[in-house]
């Protein structure tokens, strides 16, 4: 029974280790799209400044 009982808690923690993991990836997915669009943003609206100027 004490083997039952640890396998099911390294079980748990593999997944919500697993969880936590993607999670953290999924933010940083999110930030790195979030820059790039600000970048972009920024490129062209420096653009159109240059082109109406």
């Amino acid at each position: 029974m004490p083997f039952l009982a640890v396998l099911l808690i390294i079980i748990g923690l593999f997944f919500g280790i697993s969880g936590i993991f993607d999670f953290i990836v999924g933010s940083l997915k999110l930030v790195f799209y979030f820059f790039a669009i600000l970048f972009l943003g920024g490129g062209i609206m420096v653009l159109f400044r240059k082109i109406k100027s």
